[in-house]
């Protein structure tokens, strides 16, 4: 809900109580801290975090973390970064739509709803005071059980608007005597859109039951649908205006909650649409899959080296090039890191080995029986998620990766009575064996468990972080139409998308920022599930991470590694080596050079398909002998030098692109990557025999229909030079199979 839509007493009452000063600080206000500190140490123990709004937000965003000397740092320095991004009405509005007012109701139109029966836009002044008054400590003011301390905190508030010249003593002094009328909700339509696909999917010959049990938590159902509903009022403004989730008991499979929207009420956002149930991208969240097909086959471990560089997928649609997520390749990745960080290269590498007609056997093993077409209409871009499924499908593939490969048989309906008064248990089915062992599954648990392996991609102490053990993977698909988190815990599956109904893209809202939020929520009120267990038939042994072999001698940070039974390397790390240097050249010592001029340097020596990758990233390789005369061929083209010391990276000669029309201009250009020597002065590129862009940097080119010659230019010596032209065809189309999707 928007600040604009609520009273001014709302907004008064919560800047008197919280953070009187919220106007002129910058999201830290060093006297309130400073009188926090002072009344600690008097008291000799914490009565005051010296908390303002902003950092209050932010206390929230990070998942509530214990109340430590860092993460009262991190707090801050979070609130100064939200003060600089977002706007005071917009911080107030992420207060009030996102703490918890106790009883399960999150933001202030669930609590205003919850206590008094009415929106939060109809709230009187005392019963602002007494709402604002209730998140400082949800269970002591629980207005249910202890209706007393909550009018207290109320007077308590009262008296705060009164030092700060919102109310004058006598209006205090009336809106104290006023009574607080606290109402308990009525039990009304909790599920609307699992009761209504219960109603249309029952047999014919059940027509006759006056009764139906589901498998909701009444409690739990109540409290995901006030955060699906709180969470997109938050993210309206990123032009998200609906969600959904589910929650899934593992060992049963039974149905614990499951909102199929915002609001099943709001026809302008098609409130009535089963977001569970409907058919979307689900850009990455499809990756743990292909990880699990390259884990079982045994060809692949946890710590085997993916290449993360330039690649170029020729489909029969038309060649494309995949980018991860930060716009950038990290090189020689381990397997463990490449998915749990989401990099799309590694994915699609592995994608292109084993084929899509494997994968997607894979995925339908896991129950995705929505992805129905062939394996070439998906591509290598399955992998990253180019084909519809059902949040409910993830929900239990997920749920069987956390019960060891094994699928539940996911029912809401727990039993049902006929007009007779007959009990009748529906039948279900049995679970199902989803084609791996409980190790590989174990390993695709870990590894989506692992934070220092997530933290490349996603850094840490975000939302996908819980003080518990929990195995989690975002998914983004093409333009940000859709946004995935789905995760689990020994004990539950949570499967969260949010975006449109209509297909609308999000403002480059990914699955860490769209969906991943209300994920965190919904599994801190869950809570842990305790420690996933492992498996017989695995083996934990000390690896190189850049090589994913054993530690030789000069490899710097070795770490244990888990590995299925008879996959542990047995060859030793060759990467880390250390080079005799002759400190007077700089090149590598000679068997004659005296001792005292030797250094001993150690470098990481990836192979050569690694060379370029490491050079743009300043890595450098042991130095050669003396260096010889180029043995580069320049030959004469006309006017100008054709050089192969000009070079073209990116686009390939004769690839093949797409025009898609539903994407944006800004993602439909092409990538221009090429290298020169240092020595050459003035290089650009020419398009169709017209200067285009100056450098070898980021460049770019605006994809048009047709065929295109590309030439790199430049002059050496007094000589105008090129490079070997690269001729591309660009075509229009309604898809561009393969296409990747973000993380």
């Amino acid at each position: 809900m928007s600040l604009s839509e609520l009273s001014e007493s709302v907004i008064e009452a919560l800047i008197a109580i919280e953070d009187r000063r919220f106007y002129s600080h910058p999201g830290v206000d060093p006297i309130a801290l400073g009188r926090a500190l002072w009344s600690n140490l008097r008291r000799g123990r914490i009565v005051s975090g010296g908390s303002t709004v902003t950092m209050q937000v932010a206390e929230q965003l990070r998942g509530t973390p214990a109340p430590t000397v860092w993460n009262k740092l991190a707090e801050m320095h979070l609130a100064l970064r939200l003060e600089l991004r977002r706007s005071k009405p917009e911080i107030l509005s992420l207060w009030l739509n996102r703490v918890s007012f106790g009883n399960r109701l999150h933001g202030i139109e669930a609590a205003a709803q919850g206590y008094f029966g009415k929106s939060a836009r109809d709230l009187t002044p005392a019963q602002a005071a007494f709402l604002v008054g209730l998140p400082r400590a949800p269970s002591r003011y629980n207005p249910f059980r202890h209706p007393e301390r909550a009018e207290e905190r109320q007077h308590r508030v009262l008296r705060a608007m009164q030092d700060a010249g919102f109310l004058t003593p006598d209006e205090r002094k009336q809106l104290a005597a006023v009574p607080i009328d606290v109402q308990k909700p009525d039990p009304v339509f909790r599920a609307p859109h699992l009761t209504r696909w219960v109603l249309r999917h029952r047999r014919p010959e059940s027509r006759s039951l006056a009764e139906i049990r589901t498998t909701i938590d009444s409690d739990l159902q109540r409290t995901v649908a006030n955060l699906v509903e709180g969470h997109v009022q938050t993210f309206r403004q990123e032009t998200l205006t609906n969600a959904a989730a589910v929650v899934l008991d593992n060992r049963t499979g039974a149905i614990r909650a499951y909102v199929g929207s915002a609001d099943f009420w709001d026809d302008r956002h098609g409130g009535q649409n089963d977001g569970v149930r409907m058919l979307r991208q689900p850009g990455s969240a499809l990756k743990p899959f292909t990880y699990a097909h390259a884990l079982a086959s045994r060809r692949y471990t946890p710590a085997t080296v993916l290449a993360d560089i330039e690649l170029n997928v020729p489909e029969a649609s038309g060649a494309f090039t995949p980018e991860n997520y930060d716009e950038t390749y990290h090189g020689p990745t381990p397997l463990r890191q490449a998915l749990a960080s989401s990099f799309n290269v590694p994915a699609v590498r592995l994608a292109r080995e084993f084929g899509p007609a494997p994968i997607l056997e894979t995925l339908r093993d896991f129950g995705f029986t929505s992805l129905d077409r062939a394996p070439s209409y998906y591509g290598v871009g399955l992998t990253l998620g180019n084909g519809e499924v059902q949040p409910i499908e993830l929900a239990r593939a997920y749920a069987g990766l956390s019960r060891g490969g094994t699928l539940p048989p996911v029912h809401a309906v727990r039993w049902a009575r006929t007009v007779d008064g007959d009990t009748l248990s529906p039948e279900r089915s049995m679970p199902k064996q989803a084609g791996i062992s409980s190790s590989v599954a174990h390993l695709i648990t870990d590894i989506l468990d692992d934070p220092a392996a997530r933290a490349p991609g996603f850094g840490r102490g975000g939302p996908l972080e819980l003080p518990f053990p929990v195995a989690v993977k975002t998914g983004t698909s093409k333009d940000y139409r859709d946004s995935w988190t789905v995760g689990y815990t020994p004990r539950h599956t949570v499967a969260v998308w949010a975006g449109n109904f209509d297909g609308t893209p999000m403002d480059r809202m990914s699955g860490v920022a769209g969906a991943a939020p209300l994920f965190h929520s919904i599994l801190r009120e869950l809570g842990s599930g305790g420690d996933f267990e492992r498996p017989p038939g695995l083996q934990a042994a000390r690896v190189c991470p850049a090589s994913g072999k054993r530690p030789g001698a000069h490899c710097p940070a070795p770490h244990r590694e888990l590995f299925l039974s008879g996959t542990v390397p047995t060859d030793t790390c060759t990467v880390h080596r250390v080079v005799a240097i002759d400190q007077r050249t700089g090149r590598r010592a000679a068997p004659d050079t005296p001792s005292r001029y030797v250094q001993h340097r150690r470098y990481a020596v990836y192979p050569k398909r690694y060379h370029a990758w490491m050079r743009e990233h300043d890595l450098p390789l042991p130095p050669n002998g003396p260096q010889t005369a180029s043995q580069t061929q320049t030959v004469a083209a006309g006017s100008l030098q054709v050089t192969d010391r000009l070079h073209i990276r990116y686009p390939a000669d004769e690839a093949l692109f797409y025009v898609d029309p539903v994407l944006r201009d800004r993602y439909q250009r092409l990538s221009l990557k090429g290298t020169a020597p240092d020595a050459f002065r003035g290089v650009h590129w020419v398009v169709n025999g017209t200067r285009h862009a100056a450098g070898t940097g980021h460049v770019t080119w605006r994809l048009r229909p047709g065929t295109h010659r590309i030439e790199l230019r430049a002059r050496h010596e007094g000589q105008a030079i090129r490079s070997p032209a690269v001729q591309i065809r660009v075509v229009s189309a309604s898809k561009t199979s393969g296409r990747p999707a973000e993380r």
